[in-house]
């Protein structure tokens, strides 16, 4: 990479040349390792002089806009990637038609429309990405998609020449365009739209905007809608309808605002979310006999192999006898040295009976959810707050009341996923405190919740029969 480096910098700045420059921050994904080279061409000739040196090296590029719609792996990607979203030297308007350079926001986009009274964008109001990445892809929502409205191109080829497009050749498909075949860039879009009513206009795109943001996950970085639409079926629906909002692999987790949408709750790794894909994929195709294909491309190298995935998901009724065998398996590893197995099992037959379980499922203050290691349950968390607490002794508070996972899984981070849910989750709901209580004599779990700044504030009995009592810690965490 150093000949084309040096080579680079004959035509362009040094300061839009990086190498080894880290991908995540040019993603909405917020994921992403890092890349040979990063070049940032502003202007047509730029990219075109790119080109010129990169086919006189043998190096085919890849192309980024904002980085909406991608997942770049946590390896990075090898050669030259090319970031197009400084290329904004052209918007002009000729009757009722716009053109525009690549790499301006869709947003930009629509809002330019709506100050030159013309209407037919404001579809495009809300979509994350750049004008060349919602051509290329043929990106949608609310009815509206690009090929409604694209009547021209203007695409440099990998030699680095200059070629224009017209609608009939653009070859428009469910998002696709010609350009997934032929590699060439997008770097100048011309639109036809309809005379109409500024505020109009304004009062449409506010409609939209404010439909998104009470629809979709916008607080946490996404790529957009993760999986295309099957033929006859929404992909979030069936997500949905299945029970998989909330799913998660570490801090990457199916929204539970919008089923469509897996989100990025801060620090996750393109291996997080490639296993909350694999594991709806799998869940839904075992429901429904549907594939989902995912709309996400996904780039670049693996850092490391995938390895077993801690996938979390909430617990249905469906999941009842489970859940009781579980609660009741974790209990007995936890207490049998103290207890004999009569008096756990009369227990297990009051605190963990289908009735109760339902009725702490239905619960509107309380969540249950089950941790899976490659398809085998391993351990579970269940959480309340408001009524459903098992004691009121803070203001405003949040209570992980029980987590437990079967020994033959400990030390393989079921617990540290568990208990990284629930805070997550606590920290989402703007509660002022978490609390749990712990026993007394659980000396590594007590250490497990200090390392995230627990400390002890009190102390109450747990009863496992009338005969026999056990001390119990409380220990809470400000979240404020």
């Amino acid at each position: 990479m150093s000949a084309v480096w040096e080579a680079l910098q004959q035509v362009i700045p040094l300061d839009r040349i990086q190498r080894d420059a880290m991908l995540a921050p040019f993603t909405t994904f917020q994921i992403g390792g890092p890349a040979d080279l990063l070049v940032l061409p502003r202007s047509i000739q730029e990219l075109q002089d790119c080109m010129h040196v990169l086919s006189e090296h043998g190096i085919e590029p890849f192309v980024l806009g904002l980085g909406s719609n991608v997942l770049i792996q946590d390896g990075g990607m090898r050669g030259v990637v090319l970031c197009l979203k400084e290329l904004q030297e052209e918007q002009h308007r000729n009757g009722t038609t716009i053109t525009m350079s690549a790499g301006y926001t869709l947003k930009e986009v629509s809002e330019y429309a709506q100050r030159e009274s013309l209407s037919g964008l404001e579809f495009a109001i809300g979509i994350p990405g750049s004008l060349g990445g919602a051509v290329f892809m043929n990106a949608g929502a609310y009815d509206g998609e690009m090929d409604q409205v694209v009547t021209g191109v203007d695409a440099v080829d990998m030699q680095g020449h200059l070629h224009h497009y017209s609608r009939e050749e653009l070859e428009f498909a469910y998002r696709h365009s010609r350009f997934h075949e032929n590699h060439e860039i997008i770097v100048r879009v011309t639109m036809e739209l309809q005379e109409g009513n500024p505020e109009d206009i304004q009062g449409r795109m506010d409609d939209l905007t404010e439909k998104r943001e009470s629809k979709q996950p916008l607080e946490h970085a996404s790529a957009g809608s993760t999986f295309k639409r099957p033929p006859g079926y929404y992909a979030g629906t069936l997500i949905d309808q299945t029970g998989l909002k909330g799913l998660s692999v570490g801090p990457a987790e199916v929204s539970t605002k919008h089923a469509g949408f897996v989100v990025n709750r801060g620090g996750a790794t393109a291996n997080d979310v490639l296993g909350v894909i694999h594991e709806v994929q799998k869940r839904i195709h075992a429901a429904h006999g549907v594939q989902l294909e995912p709309e996400v491309r996904i780039l670049g190298e693996s850092r490391e192999p995938m390895g077993s995935v801690v996938a979390i998901v909430r617990a249905q009724e469906t999941d009842i006898p489970a859940l009781s065998n579980l609660c009741a398996d974790t209990f007995r590893e936890t207490f049998s040295h103290d207890n004999t197995e009569e008096e756990l099992q009369a227990f297990f037959d009051e605190a963990y009976n289908h009735d109760v379980l339902k009725r702490e499922l239905d619960h509107d203050e309380s969540e249950t959810y089950l941790a899976y290691v490659d398809d085998v349950l391993a351990g579970y968390l269940k959480i309340n707050w408001g009524d459903a607490q098992t004691e009121r002794k803070l203001e405003n508070a949040f209570e992980v009341q029980r987590l437990y996972v079967l020994k033959e899984y400990h030390g393989q981070g079921v617990g540290k996923a568990l208990f990284e849910k629930a805070l997550r989750i606590a920290e989402s709901g703007n509660f002022s405190w978490a609390w749990l209580g712990v026993w007394e004599k659980n000396y590594k779990a007590q250490h497990f919740y200090k390392r995230y700044g627990f400390e002890k504030f009190g102390e109450h009995q747990f009863v496992v029969t009338p005969e026999k009592t056990d001390i119990d810690w409380l220990l809470k965490k400000s979240l404020r």
